[in-house]
């Protein structure tokens, strides 16, 4: 048995019923909270994950937007503190430590957390010029370069520790997750988690493994390369575990959130820079939770074994 600390995701969860029934058929496994749950869901499903509850994805309870740290808005980012806040108070409700932040975005716009509201954003005239791939709103590989991008991370790094702080404050550690190289979207490379890293005790990170496959595909970096940098700073704490079918030379760029064992991912290669006693090893697949975990707990099982001499 693995002694990792092995986590499944909500979000691909839509009813009581099915989160009992994978509970009791994985008892080792933990949750993460997802973004998707209101409030009435969220009580509902309180009884099934006491105790069982290792990190929360913010906003939860679900808001009509996501948190915008890179707004110069005033009202957006009040707004934005205050969500978080909230968020972390329902993590330490529930027993969990750790909160999962999208940081910001490159606008000072609110940006809808519904996923066909926020196509909408991507597609406006803001951003256009920025526009690489139009299908995802995939941006230009200069894009993290453009005065616009510089201006809005700047904002969110003036921000982070204070959201960082107010999470501390209720005994939660946030931990902000890479995003996909779209336009609007900030932190998309490992360049900028790392920077991320030593900005203080209270900021930690999550690392998604398929947003960073996805913004290798755009930047070109090499991919487990980026991994080991990115584990090498001792701040991620939380690392998010799908696969997508990216590839440059297909001109393909999607985050469909498949199989972590799809799309000939390297998940052998992956989890032996990221499973480290430490890290909360989250499946954030929207499909198929047993057939993942599975593969998962196998896959781990292995790697115990190998550095066991086993």
């Amino acid at each position: 048995m693995n002694t990792f600390k092995t986590t499944m995701s909500l979000v691909g969860f839509k009813s009581v019923d099915a989160i009992a029934s994978y509970r009791n058929a994985f008892p080792s496994m933990m949750f993460e909270l997802s973004y998707k749950m209101n409030s009435a869901f969220l009580e509902s499903v309180r009884p099934v994950v006491t105790n069982r509850v290792a990190s929360v994805h913010a906003c939860c309870p679900s808001e009509p937007i996501f948190p915008n740290l890179g707004s110069h808005d005033p009202h957006i980012v009040k707004e934005s503190l205050k969500a978080i806040e909230s968020s972390a108070v329902t993590a330490i409700s529930f027993g969990a430590d750790i909160l999962v932040l999208h940081p910001g975005y490159a606008t000072d716009s609110a940006v809808p957390a519904e996923n066909e509201q926020r196509k909408v954003l991507l597609e406006g005239e803001q951003f256009k010029r920025y526009v690489w791939r139009s299908k995802g709103s995939i941006c230009t590989p200069d894009y993290v370069k453009q005065a616009v991008y510089v201006r809005h991370m700047a904002q969110a790094l003036d921000l982070l520790p204070e959201a960082a702080r107010l999470c501390a404050s209720h005994g939660v550690r946030l931990a902000v997750e890479n995003l996909n190289p779209r336009v609007g979207y900030l932190f998309q490379t490992p360049d900028e988690m790392i920077a991320l890293a030593t900005m203080g005790n209270n900021l930690f990170l999550c690392l998604d493994v398929g947003h960073l496959w996805i913004s290798s595909c755009v930047y070109g970096f090499d991919y487990l390369t980026a991994l080991r940098q990115v584990m090498a700073t001792g701040k991620v704490i939380n690392c998010h575990l799908h696969s997508n079918p990216s590839d440059r030379d297909r001109d393909l760029f999607i985050d469909n959130h498949d199989a972590f064992s799809a799309n000939g991912f390297p998940i052998t290669s992956i989890l032996a820079e990221v499973a480290t006693p430490d890290t909360n090893l989250v499946l954030e697949t929207v499909d198929d939770p047993d057939a993942n975990t599975l593969v998962l707990l196998e896959a781990l099982n292995r790697k115990q074994a190998k550095s066991s001499g086993v």
